[in-house]
């Protein structure tokens, strides 16, 4: 297999002008493999194309892979250890393979089937998220179900919480215009988990907006999402 070392003085050779047989000769490569490597940025790495046979545990793999596809529903500290799985296999299944068979299979199809996490940055001040719930609260009369909105910064996590009486536009805006105060800022953006329909349509005419730094709000109708 040829290094990156090898490509180096491959290409080297050719920009000294040497021809495709010549390199061939000296290198002891044939002119297909010389003219891919000149072709080529770089080595290509090793690739298996072919499963390696597994004769003794081969014909268990449709066990092994029916205890994992059972361990993705069960709790994380209740899922198989590769001794559980070999121990499982040899007392239920007469199975004879020997103990690092089973882990390096395991071992393999757990790296094929990680998830993968892709981590998610915001900038200082930029976005605010924004949500309803509902809870149940005692009153003197009787248990109420009472509305409340949430806004958490999607930077810090830091969260303010406001109960509302209802869920009409001017209770949405004075939680708005609560949070915002709380804050102690304006964010550039503000995200809606639900956007209430009364809010969808809601425009602000521009000669208010440039009289109150927290009226300009629109609200895109479709991503659901609140800016500035």
């Amino acid at each position: 297999m040829l290094t990156v070392d090898d490509y180096g003085a491959i290409r080297r050779a050719r920009r000294d002008g040497k021809s495709i047989r010549e390199i061939a000769r000296t290198f002891h490569h044939t002119r297909r493999k010389i003219r891919q490597v000149l072709t080529e940025s770089e080595p290509r790495p090793y690739t298996r194309t072919n499963d390696r046979p597994a004769p003794v545990l081969g014909p268990f793999h449709a066990v092994v892979d029916q205890i994992l596809i059972d361990d993705e529903a069960a709790p994380p500290k209740q899922r198989h250890t590769a001794a559980q799985v070999y121990r499982r296999l040899r007392d239920e299944h007469n199975y004879a393979g020997g103990y690092a068979q089973v882990q390096r299979y395991l071992r393999r199809h757990r790296v094929q089937h990680q998830e993968t996490f892709i981590p998610l940055g915001h900038f200082p001040g930029r976005r605010l998220e924004a949500d309803f719930g509902h809870i149940h609260v005692d009153f003197p009369d009787g248990r109420r179900l009472v509305s409340f909105l949430v806004t958490t910064w999607a930077y810090s996590n830091t969260p303010f919480v406001m109960a509302l009486p209802f869920e009409r536009t001017e209770a949405i805006l004075e939680g708005m215009v609560a949070s915002f105060e709380f804050f102690g800022c304006v964010p550039r953006e503000v995200w809606w988990d639900y956007v209430p329909g009364n809010i969808i349509p809601l425009m602000f005419p521009a000669p208010l907006c440039g009289r109150d730094p927290f009226l300009p709000l629109r609200v895109a109708c479709r991503t659901g999402r609140m800016s500035t």
